[in-house]
């Protein structure tokens, strides 16, 4: 009996040094806007479910040159702020995003960050888009074409846009055709 007491601590012991000190609600974010937007955003929660002490960073970016971001993890941080620090309290949520400011360019990015703490790495990923292909669509739409596939000029589907950039468009008709994106 000694031994099955013994067996059941040490797995209750294991069990709380592998259990999560917390969770993220969304692991991938997908704000959009308006290319004439100030900023746009979508946040999502962490969840604490120990209290325990977090470091974060932002991993990997990836956007027009003219675009800018910042994060809100708790607190909104300045436009170049990629790391920092923050202590959880057990059963507590706490606000965590990204805001793209796209400054008149149509197109898309990404911004990676990771959190961590001694025993849980979660990434959270937010793809922003300013404009979209519903832009086009639109436009080829009055025009009695819809689009099925946009791709550019290095052969990469898009589902965004950047300003003075050349696309390859295939209709659904099955008849292709160059666009030049010079504004939203």
């Amino acid at each position: 009996m000694k031994k099955i007491n013994l067996f059941i601590i040490m797995l209750m012991g294991i069990n709380s040094l592998l259990s999560q000190s917390f969770t993220v609600q969304s692991n991938s974010i997908s704000p959009t806007g308006l290319a004439s937007d100030n900023d746009f955003y979508l946040n999502t929660y962490l969840d604490a479910n120990s209290n325990s002490s977090l470091t974060w960073s932002i991993v990997y970016d990836s956007m027009p040159s003219t675009w800018e971001f910042s994060n809100c993890f708790p607190m909104c941080n300045p436009i170049g702020v990629t790391s920092g620090n923050i202590n959880i309290s057990s059963g507590q949520s706490y606000y965590l995003n990204c805001h793209f400011y796209p400054h008149n360019t149509v197109g898309e990015g990404y911004v990676t960050m990771e959190i961590t703490d001694s025993v849980t790495t979660e990434q959270v990923t937010w793809h922003g888009i300013a404009g979209s292909v519903g832009i086009i669509n639109n436009w080829y739409d009055t025009n009695n074409k819809s689009i099925k596939a946009i791709y550019d000029l290095n052969g990469k589907n898009v589902d965004g846009f950047i300003t003075n950039n050349i696309y390859i468009v295939i209709f659904e008709d099955n008849t292709t055709g160059k666009i030049f994106i010079n504004e939203q």
